[in-house]
């Protein structure tokens, strides 16, 4: 309810389309994550009226939905603040032309225009990719480089990439984190040898996948209950001890890095936070999330395992009072019995706030969730 623009970051149908309430139409780029957009009519797509990656006001249209045949109020669209200009048919829209360097009138996207200007490139050298023979903006970046002059193509050249709304806003917020937040960090180790062969154990049973991480929140959960000031928020000259442990899972897409929340996860069973984790990194992933899906929470689980980190300081996502960074898994030799044996240790980081928290009250947090992975039954039970 609070955006004022939105970026049309993908179009799910095209012109001439029949399509029914409910169906997606679109995927529009949050502040916080991609979503879906639904189709609140039947009908026709009669005219799209923004190109892919366009920033769009949230009051402006950016489709027409109708019969076929039907005339679209051209003057009602331009009212609305939308460049268009109308070809032959009354009910089509195609973007408005540019002038180019040479004089010449070439059609193109408000993205592309923006593009253009921004690298110096004449317009009408590039070959029009939309469905009316405008240019849209991703026609510039497939071309840019073979635009450029023979004399120069064989040096290197800078490439500016625009940053997602996802990446600006996370961007924001930690850095936010590091100049309020008085955060420490503390590592330690756990020797999941037993852990690994309880999910190898787990995993042989049909229809059953366990991640590492699965154990990992399920003993964050019992740990939190254990340790309730590591899921508390800090108040001025109080802290709030919250009622429930709402977990955030770090999870990395192409937008940027989105953390889904498991709600009341104190409620859940281990196979129930192994199964909402999975739907939630999916729905991250595939631009499905919910606003609801990302607030809320508590505590955060951030792995980074799969990269072969075995150490790193992850930041506090405020308000909460801490984040765990769950690192790779490394083989080393120990002796039992007078006798070398291999065991798998696992590196966890804890950044917490230290108005929250001391060192020792982290510690002890450190501690019972070391317990927990190296006793991994315990968290079934």
């Amino acid at each position: 309810m609070a955006m004022e623009t939105g970026v049309l970051s993908e179009w799910k149908v095209k012109e001439g389309d029949r399509i029914r309430k409910g169906d997606v139409v679109a995927v529009i780029e949050t502040d916080k994550s991609a979503m879906e957009l639904e189709s609140d009519y039947d009908g026709v797509i009669l005219a799209l009226l923004c190109g892919e990656g366009d920033t769009v006001p949230v009051t402006v249209p950016i489709a027409w939905i109708g019969e076929e045949g039907e005339t679209i109020p051209v003057t009602a669209v331009q009212a609305a603040g939308v460049d268009i200009q109308n070809q032959a048919s009354p009910e089509i829209t195609v973007p408005h032309p540019v002038t180019s360097a040479a004089g010449n009138k070439v059609k193109a996207t408000p993205a592309a225009r923006r593009l253009a200007k921004e690298k110096g490139i004449d317009i009408s050298d590039i070959s029009p990719g939309g469905k009316y023979g405008e240019v849209r903006a991703k026609d510039l970046e497939n071309t840019a480089w073979s635009y450029a002059a023979p004399s120069v193509r064989h040096e290197a050249e800078d490439t500016e990439v625009p940053l997602s709304r996802v990446q600006q806003i996370t961007g924001k917020r930690l850095q936010e984190s590091r100049q309020i937040i008085p955060d420490v960090v503390l590592h330690i180790q756990a020797d999941v040898t037993k852990l690994l062969a309880m999910r190898k154990e787990i995993n042989e049973q049909p229809g059953i996948k366990i991640t590492i991480n699965d154990f990992v929140l399920a003993a964050a959960v019992k740990a939190l209950t254990v340790n309730p000031r590591l899921n508390s928020v800090f108040n001025g000259d109080r802290l709030i001890y919250k009622a429930n442990i709402n977990l955030g899972v770090a999870v990395a897409t192409e937008k940027g890095l989105l953390v889904p929340v498991i709600k009341r996860a104190q409620t859940m069973s281990f196979r129930e936070i192994s199964a909402r984790a999975a739907e939630l990194a999916d729905r991250a992933r595939t631009g499905r999330l919910a606003g609801n899906d990302l607030e809320g929470g508590t505590f955060t689980v951030s792995n980074m395992g799969m990269y072969g980190i075995t150490m790193f300081t992850p930041i506090i996502n405020p308000p909460e009072a801490a984040i765990l960074g769950v690192c790779a898994i490394e083989e080393v030799l120990k002796l039992e019995n007078e006798k070398p044996v291999n065991h798998s240790v696992m590196g966890l980081s804890l950044s917490f706030d230290h108005r929250i928290a001391d060192g020792a009250e982290a510690a002890a947090f450190l501690k019972t969730l070391k317990g927990l992975l190296e006793t991994p039954f315990l968290m079934l039970i």
